[in-house]
C-alpha cells in the first residue's frame, strides 16, 4: 500500500477522485538529504473555474494530462501548488512527465554520484494524485549514465550505475509511486542503427552504440530493470515504454522485437501514443488490437499516455484540419472518447501548459494552457469531459465510420446513459435524452444546453456533441 502525504489524502477528497537475471550488487552510495523544498508560494495567476469535477474515483485513473511544466519558469502558473488546484478543478485524476521534477536519470543523477532530489521531492512527497514515473530518458533509455562521452563505455543491459540510479530512486520514492514507465518512445534508438537513413540523428546522445542498440537488445535490457524494480518493489506496476506511434516500424519492428528479446511478461501495461488526425485513429488502433491478440498480450490494459492537436494554424506537421483553437478544444472529445471507446483504460492529454508560438517550435500550442498559464477553448472542453463523463462504467462504440457517424455511448458509473456524437450523416436522439451541446466553448468558456426530444433527428458535423437525460 503506497503512503499518500496527509495533504495528498485532502487533495484526493476535494478533487474527487520474468526473467532471472544475475544480481550485480550497486555501490555503496549513501543517499544525500534532499534540498530543502520551496517556500509555497502564493496562488495568483491561474484561478480556478467553479466547474465541478466529476464525483467519486474511478479505482483506476481514467484520464488526465501529459508534460507538467513543473517550475518552467518562476511564476504561479508552474508552481506545485497552483498546478494541483487546477487539477482538481480540472478532473484531472493522473499526471506523467514532471518535466524538471522528473525522476528521468539526467534529472537525478546529472554527474557521477551528484544526486538532486529537491524538485522532485517537492512535487512527489505532496502530491495528491497518482502519477506515471518515467524512468532513465524521455527517448534514448539505455543503462547508459547520462554522463557518458565515450561511445565504448554504452551499456546494452542493467549495469552496476544503472542500478546504483534505480536504488536511490526506489529508496527515496518508492513508497510515494506506484507506476513505473521504463524509458519513453524508444523506438527513437533506430537512428543509431547502422545504415539508417539518418533520420533522427541530430538528437542522438553524446554515448551512442557504434553497433547499434536493436528492440530485441532493448527488450533484454527492460526485462532486466523490470525484474530489479519488482524485487525492491512487488506492488510496483510496471508500463512499457510509450510508443510513438501504433504502425509500420512501431508494432512490427520495435514492439515485436521488443517482446522477442525480453519477453512479454516484465510489463503490465501496454503504452502508445497517437498525434495523427482523429479521422486515422479507428484503423490504427485496430491495428495495435490486432497485433496484441496475435501475440497473446490482449489481456493487458492498454494506456495513451499522449495524445493531442496543437492550437497553432501554422503547425502542421500532424494535423491540418486546419489547426485551430476551436479543432484543439473538439479533438480533447475526439481523441479521448474515441480511445475509451477502443478499450483504452486510460488517456493522457499532452499537454497540460503548452509552449510560446515560435515557428521554430514544432510541439508548440499543444497545452491546454497558454504558455502563460491562461486558459484554452480546449481546458474547458477538458473540464465539460471528466465532469460529465468520468468516472465511467462503460464507452462503447456504437457506430464508427471514416467519411460517416461516430457514434458512443458513455454509461457513467452512476448508471446515467450518455452520448457523444459526430461525423456525417444524422443521429436519431434515444429515449430518456432530453440536452445536447456542442463540446466547443463559447469565448467566455460556457457551453449552451439546448432541449431535445427522443425521436429527434440530428445532422452530425466534426464538431462533437454531447448527449444526457
Amino acid at each position: 500500500m503506497k503512503r499518500l502525504a496527509p495533504l495528498a489524502l485532502l487533495m484526493l477528497a476535494l478533487s474527487l477522485v520474468a526473467c532471472n537475471f544475475s544480481y550485480i550488487a550497486p555501490r555503496a552510495t549513501p543517499i544525500q538529504t534532499a534540498q530543502p523544498t520551496p517556500s509555497p508560494r502564493p496562488v495568483a495567476a491561474i484561478t480556478p473555474s467553479p466547474t465541478p469535477a466529476a464525483s467519486g474515483q474511478a479505482a483506476v485513473p481514467q484520464v488526465g494530462v501529459s508534460f507538467i511544466r513543473f517550475y518552467f519558469y518562476d511564476t504561479d502558473p508552474f508552481q506545485p501548488e497552483t498546478i494541483f488546484q487546477d487539477f482538481a478543478a480540472s478532473g484531472v485524476q493522473m499526471y506523467r512527465h514532471l518535466v524538471k521534477a522528473d525522476l528521468t536519470w539526467r534529472n537525478i543523477e546529472p554527474l557521477d554520484n551528484q544526486w538532486r532530489f529537491e524538485l522532485a521531492d517537492s512535487v512527489i512527497f505532496d502530491s495528491p494524485l497518482p502519477f506515471i514515473a518515467t524512468l532513465f530518458d524521455y527517448s534514448y533509455t539505455s543503462g547508459t549514465p547520462p554522463w557518458c562521452t565515450d561511445s565504448a563505455e554504452f551499456q546494452k543491459t542493467l549495469g552496476e550505475e544503472a542500478q546504483d540510479y534505480l536504488d536511490h530512486v526506489l529508496e527515496r520514492y518508492g513508497p510515494y509511486v506506484k507506476y513505473w514507465e521504463l524509458g519513453n518512445e524508444m523506438e527513437h534508438w533506430r537512428a543509431a542503427d547502422p545504415g539508417d537513413d539518418g533520420r533522427g540523428t541530430e538528437t542522438l546522445p553524446a554515448c551512442v552504440p557504434p553497433d547499434g542498440f536493436s528492440p530485441e537488445e532493448q527488450g533484454r535490457f527492460l526485462a532486466q530493470a523490470a525484474q530489479y524494480i519488482r524485487e525492491r518493489d512487488p506492488d510496483a506496476v510496471i508500463i512499457m515504454p510509450g510508443m510513438i506511434g501504433m504502425s509500420g516500424y512501431s508494432l512490427d519492428t520495435w514492439l515485436a522485437g521488443v517482446i522477442e528479446g525480453g519477453g512479454s511478461d516484465w510489463f503490465d501495461v501496454v503504452n502508445y501514443h497517437y498525434y495523427g488526425p482523429w479521422q486515422r485513429y479507428p484503423r490504427l488502433r485496430a491495428d495495435l488490437t490486432a497485433f496484441l491478440l496475435a501475440h497473446g498480450i490482449d489481456d493487458k490494459p492498454i494506456w495513451a499516455t499522449e495524445t493531442g492537436t496543437t492550437s497553432s494554424p501554422t503547425l502542421t506537421e500532424r494535423t491540418d484540419y486546419p489547426n485551430s483553437p476551436e479543432e484543439q478544444a473538439a479533438d480533447v472529445f475526439r481523441r479521448i472518447v474515441a480511445a475509451w471507446g477502443a478499450g483504452d483504460q486510460l488517456v493522457l492529454w499532452h499537454t497540460y501548459i503548452g509552449s510560446p508560438d515560435n515557428p521554430q517550435n514544432v510541439w508548440r500550442e499543444y497545452g491546454l494552457r497558454e504558455a502563460d498559464g491562461s486558459a484554452k477553448p480546449a481546458l474547458y472542453s477538458f473540464r465539460l469531459l471528466t465532469a460529465e463523463l468520468v468516472p465511467f462504467r462503460q464507452v462503447e462504440a456504437i457506430d464508427i465510420e471514416r467519411g460517416g457517424p461516430n457514434i458512443y455511448r458513455i454509461t457513467t458509473q452512476e448508471g446515467v446513459v450518455k452520448f457523444v456524437v459526430w461525423g456525417e450523416g444524422t443521429f436519431t436522439v434515444p429515449p430518456n435524452i432530453g440536452q445536447m451541446t456542442e463540446v466547443v466553448p463559447d469565448g467566455a468558456g460556457h457551453f449552451a444546453w439546448q432541449s431535445i426530444s427522443p425521436g429527434q433527428e440530428i445532422t452530425l458535423t466534426d464538431t462533437p456533441r454531447l448527449l444526457k437525460p
